[in-house]
């Protein structure tokens, strides 16, 4: 056997795919690179083609590369059987959204027309032998019965049927019961003991604990307190955070926040670094500050590209290595990072920078932030396409287009620079960008999903997308969380830049959702934080086009730093700034709800102000309980 690193060498087209770090052979199977390619070949050939969905972040993934995959029986029945793709969970999320069988390693076997005949995660040697025995004699001797029977299951759950959300739902408006529902699912999940919602393994839930902060803050729910904090505690003082180099491990498998998967994702602890800077604010906790604090510390340490371009995705897990303390670590290999820069993953970083820039008054962090939204824009995004998903390192090229993600993330991290910096060029990026949301990326079913009916590829000098696509491909599914999330974004944009049809595709999104949300339980809270502003409208923070240099940038920074999730913050003109009569002193900021508007003259009037704006909406929704109705 050939031995760099006792992988083996690598067929023709093989150095496309990443494979466990430690050695192994799984790249002695002839792997091919997702495509229609690969399954007309299966057709041809009268096969079944075994799709593996890796992700370079995960230990059994290692593990079955390492001993399955590397099995000698193994690798002769996968050649001579079927026809195998290989697709890396992360470059490829729409792949992994159709296909994934519940976690990673996905093994999934599929027809030629992309059908899924069945699958399974990780699977050891034997069980993966005795399967793919199985199901090969059972393709040969019952190839048409088996694709009649699947093209009679992928029509059933076709686009547009019933299984789909939006239909009748979506034209009855959203529920008006959306935040009190979502809220008591999360009070419903809450671990009094440990902290965190449901039991093992346990996840952080950073949405979650967003909605149940705003209700806290509006309600003065002692409940919804005690969870934020018994919550963020727990994560921050027991296993899942690095106390030697900081950041956040991706999940615990133990109730109590202990015995961590080790991998570390930068969309978890950028989406970390956010909700504890809030709970600092809201709840005046400064420890929380210096876990963010530490947390944004281990990303640009780690995980920040060397040209400053963005993001790196993911560090791995090495569970020898973080059993270690500091001395212990230096002496050893530190665990590889994936060095691809992720648009919508670097795009939430973005928007936690512009965060932490406000709270712990560090303009260089927004500055960061500015120059990696720049990069993003200025290499990846494509007028009919939107933005790119990934760059390749070290080269930068921009690849794959289509992916919703990345188009929702980055219009809020635009969003989020120009309210914080005042900048037209982010409020013009962003309306553009919103132009191709609203335009390519609302489904039939009204909620925001892939473009071009799930087309994807790499556009050519700036053309949109040749797609890949196979038309069995089992139909794409509402991300609940996206959605919520981009319909705020849309509701935001159209607050900054009104009479564009934005709230039109905000509200659609959330109608065609609108009776399938509570199957979502506190996955929802994106979705019942965006109903919040759809029914009650944003709180506009106006800073003066006219007031002093100095003055506007405090007055900024301090509407930037505060928490409230309705919160839009508007640079405006000196045109546009209301006067308040002749010869009047001008207020710095005025504070506009439901059409009418409050002046604020100094930062710290600002939390005052919005409060007394709010303690008298007569739309105030019940949060968990703590309010009652209007």
């Amino acid at each position: 056997m050939d031995e760099p690193g006792g992988t083996g060498q690598p067929p023709a087209g093989q150095d496309e795919f990443r494979f466990s770090p430690r050695p192994n052979r799984a790249a002695e199977i002839g792997w091919r690179p997702w495509g229609d390619g690969p399954f007309e070949e299966a057709g041809a050939q009268g096969k079944l083609v075994l799709l593996s969905v890796s992700a370079v972040w995960c230990h059994w993934c290692h593990v079955m590369d390492e001993t399955t995959y590397s099995d000698d029986s193994i690798i002769e029945r996968v050649n001579r059987d079927f026809i195998p793709v290989r697709v890396d969970s992360d470059r490829r999320p729409d792949v992994n959204r159709r296909y994934n069988q519940g976690g990673w390693p996905t093994t999934a076997f599929l027809a030629p027309d992309g059908s899924l005949l069945t699958g399974l995660t990780y699977a050891p040697a034997s069980r993966l032998k005795e399967l793919l025995d199985r199901l090969s004699a059972l393709y040969r001797d019952r190839r048409q019965e088996i694709d009649v029977e699947l093209a009679r299951r992928t029509a059933a759950v076709s686009p547009g049927g019933p299984a789909q959300p939006g239909g009748d739902d979506a034209s009855g408006g959203v529920d008006p019961r959306t935040v009190e529902n979502v809220t008591s699912s999360i009070l419903a999940a809450w671990d009094r003991v440990h902290g965190g919602l449901g039991g093992e393994p346990k996840f952080p839930s950073p949405g979650a604990l967003e909605l149940a902060l705003a209700g806290y803050r509006e309600c003065g729910d002692d409940d919804l307190r005690a969870l934020v904090i018994s919550t963020l505690d727990a994560m921050s003082s027991g296993e899942l955070f690095d106390r030697v180099e900081g950041g956040f491990f991706r999940y615990a498998t133990a109730r109590d926040w202990s015995v961590p998967h080790y991998e570390k994702m930068l969309s978890d602890n950028a989406d970390l670094v956010s909700i504890y800077l809030q709970a600092a604010v809201a709840l005046g906790r400064g420890e929380y500050m210096e876990v963010a604090r530490r947390a944004i510390d281990y990303v640009l340490v780690n995980l920040l590209d060397d040209e400053r371009r963005g993001f790196f995705g993911s560090q791995d897990a090495d569970e020898r290595y973080y059993h270690r303390d500091a001395e212990g670590r230096a002496a050893m290999e530190r665990p590889p990072v994936d060095r691809t820069l992720y648009v919508d993953s670097s795009a939430r970083m973005v928007s936690a920078l512009v965060r932490a820039s406000a709270v712990l008054e560090d303009p260089d962090l927004l500055s960061l932030a500015r120059t990696v939204a720049d990069f993003a824009w200025r290499e990846g995004f494509r007028p009919g396409a939107g933005v790119c998903h990934y760059f390749e390192v070290p080269s930068g090229r921009p690849v794959l287009w289509g992916m919703p993600a990345d188009q929702v993330y980055l219009l809020g991290a635009l969003l989020d620079i120009f309210q914080a910096s005042g900048e037209p060029v982010y409020l013009a990026r962003a309306v553009e960008l919103g132009g191709e949301v609203a335009g390519r990326y609302l489904t039939g079913g009204g909620w925001l999903g892939e473009a071009s009916g799930g087309t994807a590829g790499l556009p050519s000098e700036g053309d949109a997308p040749a797609g890949v696509s196979l038309e069995g491909l089992p139909p794409d599914t509402p991300d609940i969380q996206l959605n919520g999330y981009g319909a705020r974004a849309l509701l935001a944009l159209d607050a900054l830049a009104p009479g564009r049809g934005f709230r039109d595709a905000a509200e659609g999104v959330l109608r065609s959702l609108s009776g399938v949300y509570g199957a979502y339980s506190y996955f929802a809270s994106e979705y019942a934080l965006a109903v919040d502003v759809l029914e009650r409208g944003h709180l506009e923070i106006r800073i003066s086009g006219v007031a002093g240099r100095d003055e506007r940038r405090d007055m900024t920074l301090a509407a930037a730093a505060m928490f409230n999730p309705r919160k839009v913050v508007r640079p405006e003109s000196a045109d546009d700034y209301p006067t308040g009569g002749d010869g009047a002193a001008r207020p710095v900021a005025v504070v506009c709800s439901t059409g009418a508007c409050h002046p604020v003259w100094e930062p710290g009037e600002l939390e005052r102000v919005t409060a007394s704006i709010e303690s008298g909406d007569p739309e105030r929704k019940i949060a968990g309980g703590g309010c009652l109705e209007g």
